[in-house]
């Protein structure tokens, strides 16, 4: 077999023809020192230089013994063991192969915090981190074997709190999972023929005690799951074992099944575990994904695959996503083929059967969508080479990197969504947090990229000797990863003053058009939920009637009808079947029927609407949605408002807008006319759509005095979106783009075909718009393109607030339905 990780194959060539001579050079010198006459020569050496050698021995036995000490003592210390962290059961974490624990903020700039070097070894493995602990196997390389040991950190500060393994441990491959106390790993490099499984206690105070150990027929770089009280794990050639977790009576590990390597070979792939059942990619001897019973073994499928899975499976919302292609960790494809094809003509092989394996070793490389409950193929993505790291699901993306040195973005309908190019391969896997994707290149480079655009944010060189396959673990807003030649590294800082979160007002302000991240939306688009979970279009109530706004990971949703009124704050992440439950509802004495908005801490939303008597512009926390200020408001004004970084903007006139600080204290008011929508906050201006008579206005921010006015051939039925020097608007006769310096239409843009029937949103590609169809979408550079249909929503009936856009999915009120959750199309 092709070796995944064949690091010393090359320095082995090159030491073993000169092995003998050194050894024979090494001996002789050994020989000539025993003589007598050198033993007599080097005493009366010592006895000349006595006073010498006398001072050497006092410093040692006086200075170095207490000196040494004290610098152990200057070393890091350790933290104090924390509770509560979240096990790490699996490589990469999860099923979802996230590589950073829930709710983890990653570092938001480079900078190295601390690095572990002690002993020279190499990190090939991925680290688990567990609370202030992080995990992971070393790899001492040597030509038997070499050593390695299980490495346990201080999170923070890089102390070593203990290092172990059993006697004769190897340089190992395979990263370590650990549940509660016990940490699991394999042992060895692809070389070796007879790999240990181990089990450790990392209970405070046992410092890695070995608990047991398996001795297989074969390699075991696989990582391990844990999953309840049994550890599954592959052993290479000698196929996949389940053990229990806890010894037997006498200490022994107990073999749950063991599936032989003549049916199972290349057993390399680091498994997955889901719902009692196991996915397994076999490598170039399998060519497979094998989907067995967890509690027996028992083979349900195997599924067929065009080239080697050393990819490990992710899974989430009843998908599976794995990688594939030709070449490993060490060789591309071109370098794997002429070692395969060598060995096949060394082993008699034709010609004919040469030249039919060469076809299919060439470059390449697929991700596969498996539906885990039909376990049907149900969409291929391919690249140009293999795709080696894991696919890390987040939300309704999914991300992976892959030989040819891109690192990819999709939706879960398998559609490209972004794509960047590292110039470097990526054998690694991506670590995924709220708002960036990291990974390590082979040129040993981390990069921290938006996770909406995959543009790089920073970076930095963790090293400078391959190979780099150890695949980042982000935690405590810093990441950790590993090198063959420049020790274990943490690093990455975490941000300072963060920028104020701004949630502009109805749709997320300018140029927001209800997606302020720029979050890119799948090709197609499906039904998830609606809040509250009992409105189910049974009545043609309006119960949102307004966008909500969008704030680190929380919807602020605005409730119009009886019996809520307020603003509800529900989680804008988690299962995308599921409605979550609300964190917090801030009561009005009137319904809400216009979008919040935010600044910072504070929440700001009109209750009631024209009409309505006691009506109130009000400031909240919003973490706790506790009300800190109200203002009055007219009841025949629109009441529509927007935020920025230190104001609100506010219609509580029928005609006059007003600015308030947010404190509440009054800055101006000016005379606009009548607005439906909130004006979208630019730099240095406001630009407001008005509907008597149908135009636009832009005002001077600081004064509130009019810049411009221009009239609309058709009402506005949309907020403006300012996109950099251009305007879009929707109006009654459909979508167009204008001029953000006077208001001019811009030549050659205007779609016709009718009217959008609420605001639109934008990604970075493409408009979408309701109309009575469904959801449409079109592209945002071709105003000739003809709209396609997104997701058909003709069935829910019509719009009652228009859509926000957050991870990837698509949030707005419908009658009878409350908010609606759109999603990717499955």
């Amino acid at each position: 077999m092709v070796a995944v990780v064949p690091v010393l194959v090359g320095p082995l060539q090159a030491l073993l023809p000169v092995l003998a001579g050194v050894a024979v050079a090494v001996l002789g010198t050994v020989v000539s020192l025993l003589r007598p006459r050198a033993m007599k020569q080097t005493l009366r050496l010592l006895w000349r230089l006595k006073l010498q050698v006398a001072i050497v021995v006092l410093f040692v036995i006086v200075v170095a013994g207490p000196l040494r000490a004290v610098w152990s003592m200057l070393g890091p210390a350790p933290g104090a063991v924390e509770n509560g962290g979240a096990d790490w059961p699996m490589v990469r974490g999860g099923p979802a192969r996230r590589g950073a624990p829930p709710g983890t903020e990653g570092p938001a700039r480079g900078g190295v915090n601390w690095v572990w070097t002690g002993g020279g070894a190499a990190y090939y493995a991925s680290p688990a981190v567990v609370a202030n602990r992080v995990y992971v196997s070393s790899a001492h390389l040597g030509l038997f074997g070499g050593s390695g040991a299980i490495l346990c950190f201080d999170t923070d500060t890089g102390a070593l709190l203990w290092q172990s393994a059993p006697a004769g441990y190897r340089a190992t491959f395979s990263s370590p999972t650990v549940s509660a106390s016990r940490l699991v790993c394999g042992e060895g490099l692809h070389d070796t023929r007879d790999a240990r499984v181990i089990c450790l206690d990392v209970s405070p105070g046992a410092r890695g005690r070995v608990v047991w150990t398996f001795r297989t027929k074969s390699h075991v770089e696989c990582a391990p799951v844990i999953w309840g009280d049994r550890v599954f794990i592959g052993a290479g050639d000698d196929g996949l074992y389940c053990f229990d977790l806890p010894p037997g009576p006498d200490g022994a590990p107990v073999v749950r099944w063991h599936l032989p390597g003549e049916r199972y070979p290349d057993a390399e792939t680091s498994l997955a575990v889901h719902e009692g059942t196991v996915y397994a990619g076999l490598g170039l001897g399998g060519k497979a994904l094998c989907v067995l019973d967890a509690e027996t073994g028992e083979e349900r499928k195997r599924i067929p695959t065009p080239y080697p899975v050393f990819s490990p499976p992710a899974i989430a919302g009843g998908k599976l996503y794995v990688g594939m292609g030709n070449g490993d960790y060490v060789n591309p494809a071109e370098d794997a083929r002429k070692a395969i094809l060598d060995r096949l003509r060394a082993d008699g092989k034709t010609d004919a059967e040469i030249d039919a394996a060469k076809g299919a070793l060439g470059p390449a490389g697929e991700v596969w969508s498996i539906d885990t409950g039909t376990l049907e193929v149900e969409w291929r993505f391919k690249v140009p080479r293999t795709v080696l790291g894991a696919v890390a699901a987040a939300d309704d993306a999914l991300y992976f990197g892959s030989r040819d040195g891109c690192l990819y973005a999709l939706d879960r309908s398998g559609q490209l969504t972004a794509k960047w190019d590292a110039h470097a391969p990526i054998i690694t896997s991506p670590a995924v947090t709220h708002t960036h994707v990291y990974v390590v290149t082979s040129a040993g480079t981390l990069y921290g990229l938006a996770r909406a655009t995959l543009e790089p944010v920073w970076e930095m060189a963790v090293g400078t000797e391959p190979l780099f396959i150890s695949s980042p673990t982000i935690a405590r807003g810093r990441a950790y990863v590993g090198t063959q030649g420049d020790g274990f590294v943490c690093a990455g800082l975490p941000g300072q003053a963060k920028e104020k979160p701004l949630w502009a007002g109805r749709l997320g302000g300018p140029g927001a058009a209800g997606n302020p991240d720029n979050t890119p939306l799948p090709a197609r688009g499906a039904f998830q939920w609606q809040y509250p979970p009992g409105q189910t279009g049974d009545t043609q109530d309006a119960l949102v009637t307004a966008p909500p706004a969008v704030m680190g990971g929380a919807l602020l949703v605005p409730l119009a009808r009886e019996p809520w009124h307020g603003i509800a704050c529900l989680a804008a992440e988690g299962d995308a079947d599921e409605t979550p439950k609300p964190k917090w509802v801030c009561p009005a004495e009137n319904g809400v029927h216009l979008s919040p908005a935010v600044s910072g801490s504070d929440l700001v939303f009109v209750d009631g609407r024209r009409g309505d008597t006691g009506r109130r512009l009000r400031c909240g926390n919003v973490e706790t949605g506790q009300t800190r200020w109200q203002r009055d408001v007219a009841d025949d004004a629109s009441g529509v408002c927007a935020a920025t970084p230190d104001a609100v903007i506010v219609q509580d006139g029928p005609n006059a807008l007003t600015c308030f600080d947010l404190d509440g204290v009054r800055q101006w008011s000016a005379p606009v006319g009548r607005m439906d929508r909130a004006a979208a906050a630019c730099e240095s201006m406001l630009v407001a759509a008005t509907v008597e008579p149908p135009g636009l206005v832009a005002l001077d921010r600081p004064t509130g005095r009019v810049l411009w006015r221009q009239p609309l051939d058709a009402a506005p039925t949309t907020s403006p979106a300012a996109v950099r020097s251009t305007i879009y608007l929707g109006t009654a006769a459909g979508l167009e783009a204008r001029s953000l310096a006077d208001g001019g239409l811009e030549s050659g843009w205007q779609t016709a075909g009718g009217g959008a029937s609420a605001d639109f949103a934008l990604d970075r590609q493409r408009i979408f718009y309701l109309t009575a169809k469904g959801m449409m979408r079109l592209a945002l550079g071709r105003p000739d393109a003809e709209p396609l249909l997104w997701t058909d929503t003709s069935w829910l009936g019509p719009p009652t607030a228009p859509m926000v856009v957050a991870g990837q999915r698509i949030y707005l009120g419908m009658a009878g339905w409350g908010l609606v959750c759109l999603g990717a199309g499955r």
